[in-house]
């Protein structure tokens, strides 16, 4: 017999057998590791992460479920910069590790880019060049590095508002420019991509951002996410921009910011979230990005955080977050697989209720499904133990789940931002989901259950 329960509270839900398993299913934010900035996760057997925390050099952190990290150490102060070692990134390169960094010219006493290789993602890194990667005569921060589809290497950065005055302001302004295959060496001259221009990105003054870019492609089309706003304020925030090359031109989203602060103003929940990056987990998409550890007392002291990203069929991007409740780890580390996918639909003409968008921010309003029935089956019967209802814009919802032959009643309140309203029960063979909506509306379903062996 079907023995399912609906847990309503915050938390990790749990069941009466195997209850250790099920919850080494689910990760959570703010991470452990803390009083770092600008993180960046390699996936190369485990996780390594990288981010901005230390005086001179970097270190890193190794984890297999993306919740426990060891630390080591992966560069050492190098010959050429002082200080304001910032934003490390590393890539898997012909055959070696790059990472990519900024630190203070001694030199100048200004802000430069620099690069360094090692054998392993962990480290040593080395800098082959005793000094920056390159020098256009002004402070850079903040690198990235992607490819083209032919695999040409481009580098996009950040021209630092300490030093570049725009219409009697301080701005930030991302540049593009090629790369030489060993990345030793620039091709051209950088190409301006973004300055803050939105509403949202001009709310700090005469200071304003454009940084800590990430790059990438999707159905032949560049995305460049972007931060703005001072860094320790809680408007430090997350956009889009779309182009159709390399360099441009790139087009912001409407419906920036994707990832911003959470709470109101007398209760602030997450402060900060910004500096992401993305990386690849089976077919899986999840963004890395810090928000602040105290979030009524925004400062330099942030915690590392991961949710899912993706994209939506009309080319529109989204980052699930900030979340603060109980989040799936990545599916092909849990051995899961998400049905939904495979199932026919009749009344979510549009799949919004697959398309991976928990829609917990205001930026996904216009992918929310508004219906009030919504059937689902499979032409062969899927193995299930778990079913996630997620709430959008965080408000509550009711109704009745019919699972199998199961009349199921909800009635769900978010506490947390992220948090579903979960059904488990022992595994079992499912061809119907219905689902009717009394209250509310819904973001996402997901119907989970263990990998099948073919």
């Amino acid at each position: 017999m079907l023995t399912l329960l609906l847990i309503s509270g915050a938390g990790i839900p749990a069941r009466a057998e195997n209850q250790e398993a099920y919850m080494d299913r689910f990760m959570e934010n703010p991470k452990e590791v803390r009083n770092i900035g600008d993180p960046f996760i390699l996936q190369d057997h485990g996780y390594h992460l990288f981010a901005t925390g230390e005086a001179a050099g970097f270190l890193t952190w190794r984890s297999e479920d993306l919740s426990h990290f060891e630390r080591s150490r992966a560069l050492k102060k190098v010959s050429w910069a002082s200080k304001d070692y910032w934003a490390p990134e590393v890539y898997a390169w012909q055959g070696k590790y790059v990472m990519l960094f900024t630190a203070r010219w001694q030199e100048k006493a200004s802000l430069r880019i620099g690069i360094a290789f090692s054998d392993a993602p962990e480290g040593p890194y080395e800098d082959p060049l005793d000094a920056p990667l390159f020098d256009f005569g002004y402070a850079a921060i903040d690198a990235t590095l992607f490819t083209d589809e032919a695999g040409t290497p481009y580098l996009i950065y950040s021209k630092d508002c300490s030093e570049n005055i725009f219409q009697g302001r301080h701005e930030s302004h991302l540049y593009g420019v090629q790369m030489t295959n060993d990345l030793l060496h620039t091709v051209g001259q950088p190409v301006l991509l973004t300055q803050p221009d939105q509403p949202w990105e001009t709310l700090s003054g005469d200071y304003r951002w454009n940084e800590g870019p990430s790059v990438i492609r999707h159905d032949g089309k560049y995305y460049l996410f972007y931060s703005a706003n001072y860094y320790a304020s809680r408007e430090y925030a997350v956009g889009v921009a779309v182009a159709d090359a390399p360099l441009g031109p790139y087009r912001k989203q409407e419906n920036n910011p994707v990832l911003r602060w959470v709470g109101s103003e007398e209760n602030v929940l997450v402060s900060g979230p910004g500096h992401n990056s993305f990386f690849t987990v089976g077919d899986e998409l999840f963004s890395a990005y810090h928000t602040h550890t105290f979030p009524d007392r925004p400062s330099g002291n942030r915690r590392l955080n991961i949710d899912r990203a993706g994209f939506h069929d009309d080319g529109t991007a989204y980052i699930n977050g900030p979340t603060r409740a109980p989040q799936l780890r990545p599916l092909a580390d849990i051995q899961c697989v998400n049905w939904m996918g495979q199932a026919v639909c009749e009344g979510d003409p549009r799949g919004l209720l697959w398309d991976g968008d928990i829609c917990q921010a205001a930026s996904s309003a216009a992918y929310v499904w508004q219906g009030k029935t919504v059937s689902f089956s499979w032409a062969v019967a899927v193995h299930a133990d778990m079913l996630l209802l997620y709430p959008a814009l965080g408000t509550r919802i009711a109704g009745i789940v019919e699972l199998g032959n199961l009349s199921l009643p909800f009635d769900f309140t978010p506490e947390k931002p992220g948090e579903c309203c979960l059904f488990s029960f022992e595994e079992t063979e499912i061809m119907n989901l219905h689902i009717s909506l009394e209250q509310g509306e819904l973001g996402e379903v997901m119907l989970i259950g263990p990998e099948q062996e073919e």
